[in-house]
């Protein structure tokens, strides 16, 4: 068989379920042949993990992709769909190249028939749906999203893909009631529809993860799901062949066709995040070390009275506790006169969580924050704490885009190190975080040639607000711990020469001369300043404010 969209004018199609929380001792054709007894009228290759390990062992990925398919054609039988199975890619590569070494192979075999499962995003998904039709016109693509228990961002994935993609689904993460909830609000085009969630959710038993969810009750939740009127079901993670024959049952007393009825939707008023961030100051201050606020006050008082615009606020720099930049930016907002932009980093908090915080922010009136994926620990406090990175800051700036809780957008910032030796990957990962909602970006402290040269080709390419860093090294022992001990900092050896030998007036005196002189170079590339604070020299900064405040009111000429 190779015509799914002409087996689906007659009934549903149902695909295996898990492979490798099933698997244990039996081969991946031992598995397929359960799957297809219990009913199953498509599977699946073992191939799901081959993205990932291509980007370690190539020609070792490529031999099990080789085993795999043939372990696969070797078992599926003359009435079932053989689909192509491709999972994500690692999460710092752009997936397309590794998806088209994979489709190449499986076309040679004569599969035509691809399921892009579990993905987290659509970056390269477009280009290797386009590449399948080109190479087999007949084809079948499938394209099924990872979705979590809250549904969120289910819409905006399923209308990013569905101009390209033969059939889109959704599965893994969520259990099959939550689904049925998502389904249910779905917005659909007239492509099918493929719904495969988790048994239920994982519990650890000894050295095993468990799917507590059995096949009667995963059958009954995915029968509403059916009636919904989805035409392609399966399972995913803590699924069974039992599994697979309670759906089985369960299609076969349901009517072959049943129609989609899209949800009523009533647009949700949503404020639009504010946009005014052209020529704006950005000056940042570190949080206290303990709950004494007067110092940290006295400095956003200063920088408002000498022209600032906007008080950003480290999360915990260098990984070490500090005042929650939160909790500041919500009492800056209510005591200045002057806006707040707190940090929020993907260290140490899940998504719960910081949605939870967005949620407060926004009740607090604060609808501008800047997402970085945030410092590691340092080693003597690893013993004691334990980092959480759940996700990158692109993911995260997505997640919260999409939040249905907060009545007005947040402005989302990121960072750009405009100092990486490869800035072209920097520059990727920065059109990702716009295509994901980010508005502009707070480059890291610009001391070098390169670090200029790379403002300039990040206007170029880059269309949201680009704000230059400048930070005033205030002494020569200041700019040698800078350039061997900051990650993403680099100053070039005339700077640090010139601070050889001088006192803290003259050394003072020098940091203000550079940084204007950086202000002045950075002018006709940026739309505003992001001024960092060395070791509260609040006279230092308002100096600069200042100077900076003059550059921004006067024409650039490029």
């Amino acid at each position: 068989m190779n015509d799914v969209f002409e087996f689906l004018k007659h009934g549903p199609l149902l695909f295996d379920g898990a492979m490798s929380s099933y698997k244990e001792e039996r081969t991946g054709a031992q598995v397929l042949e359960e799957y297809m007894d219990a009913g199953a009228n498509a599977i699946k290759t073992d191939t799901f993990s081959i993205s990932r390990q291509l980007g370690r062992d190539e020609q070792k990925a490529l031999e099990q992709l080789e085993y795999a398919i043939g372990e696969a054609l070797s078992v599926c039988r003359s009435d079932v769909f053989l689909f192509a199975d491709i999972g994500p890619a690692e999460e710092e590569a752009y997936p397309f190249p590794v998806f088209r070494k994979q489709i190449d192979r499986f076309l040679d075999q004569g599969i035509s028939c691809f399921i892009f499962e579990t993905m987290e995003r659509i970056d390269g998904l477009a280009q290797a749906c386009a590449y399948i039709k080109e190479k087999a016109p007949d084809s079948f693509v499938l394209v099924s999203f990872a979705l979590d228990s809250t549904g969120d961002g289910m819409q905006a994935l399923y209308d990013g893909i569905k101009d390209w993609a033969d059939a889109i689904g959704f599965n893994c993460h969520s259990g099959p009631r939550h689904m049925v909830g998502h389904v249910h609000g779905l917005v659909r085009c007239g492509k099918p529809l493929f719904i495969a969630p988790n048994a239920g959710y994982p519990t650890v038993l000894g050295w095993r993860v468990r799917y507590g969810g059995g096949p009667d009750y995963f059958a009954q939740a995915m029968k509403e799901i059916r009636l919904a009127g989805c035409e392609m079901l399966g399972g995913c993670c803590g699924t069974t062949p039992e599994h697979i024959r309670a759906l089985r049952q369960m299609l076969d007393g349901l009517p072959d066709h049943i129609a989609w009825h899209n949800p009523e939707t009533v647009p949700k008023e949503k404020k639009e995040a504010r946009t005014d961030w052209k020529n704006k100051v950005f000056v940042e201050l570190d949080p206290p070390r303990n709950d004494r606020m007067e110092g940290f006050m006295k400095g956003v008082l200063a920088f408002q009275k000498a022209g600032a615009d906007v008080i950003t606020i480290a999360d915990s720099p260098i990984g070490r506790p500090r005042a929650d930049s939160s909790l500041l930016a919500c009492r800056i907002q209510r005591e200045a006169q002057i806006m707040p932009l707190p940090h929020i980093t993907c260290r140490d908090r899940n998504l719960n969580a910081i949605k939870a915080l967005m949620m407060g922010l926004s009740s607090e009136g604060v609808h501008q924050v800047l997402f970085v994926t945030g410092d590691p620990l340092p080693q003597d406090a690893k013993a004691e704490v334990k980092a959480v990175y759940n996700f990158n800051s692109r993911k995260l700036m997505q997640r919260i885009g999409d939040m249905e809780e907060v009545s007005q957008r947040f402005a989302m910032f990121g960072a750009l190190n405009v100092n990486a030796p490869n800035f072209g990957q920097q520059l990727a990962l920065a059109k990702e975080k716009e295509r994901n909602g980010a508005i502009g970006f707070l480059t890291q402290p610009i001391l070098s040639r390169r670090a200029l040269d790379n403002l300039k080709r990040a206007r170029s390419e880059l269309s949201g607000f680009l704000f230059a860093g400048i930070y005033p090294v205030v002494s020569y022992k200041n700019a040698m711990f800078l350039e061997n001990e900051i990650h993403g900092m680099h100053i070039d050896e005339q700077i640090i020469a010139r601070y050889q030998g001088l006192d803290r007036a003259q050394a003072q005196q020098l940091a203000a001369d550079i940084s204007v002189r950086i202000m002045k170079e950075c002018r006709p590339w940026c739309d505003g300043y992001y001024l960092m604070t060395p070791f509260q020299r609040l006279g230092l900064m308002e100096q600069l404010i200042k100077e900076a405040r003059c550059l921004l009111n006067e024409e650039p000429e490029r």
